[in-house]
């Protein structure tokens, strides 16, 4: 196992290149998810200083008395907005709502669409949310806006070229995603000087429950690792000026599995560093409209290889997701 079987496109043909390269780039992503579900991309186009100053203000963030991050604590548990504490949730319980024994070692804080939209089906009002801002750090909703404008657009670059892979228009993603509840997170896993609960991690294995993922990582001890269809788990490498992405659950519906999303986890750092190993990731994960009816695309299915899911609406399966979330982080609070 190395690095190079998660491959590395070069994603600039979508901005500067003529309609031949911007094929060739999306059948390279096209391959990519289709082998492993996750990649790397290059030539991206968002300015380093802007996913740098999120970063930083969230690590401000994090290091301030607990009381005053409680200022801006999650208003309810199907409410991703503002700070999560840490042992709050286990990411496994979304695969299996009895998998999880132990809460993750993180915790995080979460930002929604910054426009505010009104939603008036009341199963997907918290997807609706505003967001919370911390008042002690003065530029820290500047830069969060900043990224997730940066973030939303990559995102939607992305797509377009997921749509020419599949052989749809290039816009084809881009019309559902007008009222989208996307979200940018940081994601801050401790140092970690106490031994772990046995099976604990920093974040259990799971799938992403979005359309796709874009995941900025540094290279701290005890980090992102995949599951390949070996049985093996592969750590995911951090490329400076790149960012991991990775196919999430409604695109691997929407395209009848194809495409791969794909199981991952957070690991803990080796004994002998965990003092010292202190890691940030900022994810943005990409949604639709909560009212988008996601199911197989036109050429993905044949008589020999029909829809494999049914329907859902993107709303309905962030909740169904969430909910056993939820649930197992209640029986955890509890135990």
């Amino acid at each position: 196992m190395n690095a190079l079987e998660i491959p590395i496109v070069d994603l600039c043909p979508l901005f500067t290149g003529n309609q031949k390269a911007k094929e060739t780039t999306a059948k390279e992503i096209d391959s990519a998810f289709q082998q492993v579900g996750f990649l790397l991309i290059s030539g991206h186009g968002v300015s380093r200083s802007k996913i740098q100053q999120c970063a930083d203000s969230a690590k401000d963030y994090f290091d301030l008395p607990m009381e005053t991050k409680l200022k801006v604590k999650q208003p309810s548990i199907e409410v991703i907005r503002g700070y999560i504490p840490f042992n709050s949730g286990a990411l496994a319980s979304t695969e299996d709502d009895s998998a999880a024994t132990a809460p993750d070692l993180k915790e995080s804080f979460n930002v929604g669409p910054l426009n505010q939209l009104s939603e008036p089906n009341l199963q997907f009002k918290p997807l609706r949310a505003p967001n919370l801002w911390p008042d002690q750090l003065p530029e820290f909703r500047e830069h969060w806006e900043n990224c997730y404008q940066a973030l939303a657009a990559l995102g939607e670059t992305i797509l377009g070229a997921c749509a020419i892979a599949l052989g749809l228009e290039a816009h084809w993603f881009k019309k559902h995603t007008p009222g989208h509840f996307s979200l940018l997170s940081a994601l801050h896993y401790p140092n970690q000087p106490d031994l772990p609960k046995p099976g604990q991690l920093r974040a259990g294995a799971h799938t992403d429950f979005d359309v796709l993922t874009i995941l900025g990582t540094d290279t701290a001890p005890g980090g992102l690792q995949i599951n390949l269809t070996s049985g093996d788990w592969l750590d995911v490498p951090a490329v400076p000026d790149t960012f991991v992405v990775n196919v999430g659950d409604l695109l691997a519906r929407w395209s009848n599995d194809r495409w791969k999303s794909t199981l991952h986890r957070v690991v803990n750092p080796p004994r002998q560093v965990a003092w010292n190993s202190r890691r940030l990731s900022l994810g943005f994960f990409q949604q639709v409209n909560p009212n988008t009816i996601i199911e197989a695309l036109p050429g993905t299915t044949s008589r020999n290889n029909p829809a494999k899911y049914a329907p859902i609406s993107a709303g309905d399966h962030h909740n169904e997701k969430f909910l056993r979330q939820a649930n197992a982080a209640n029986r955890l609070a509890t135990a």
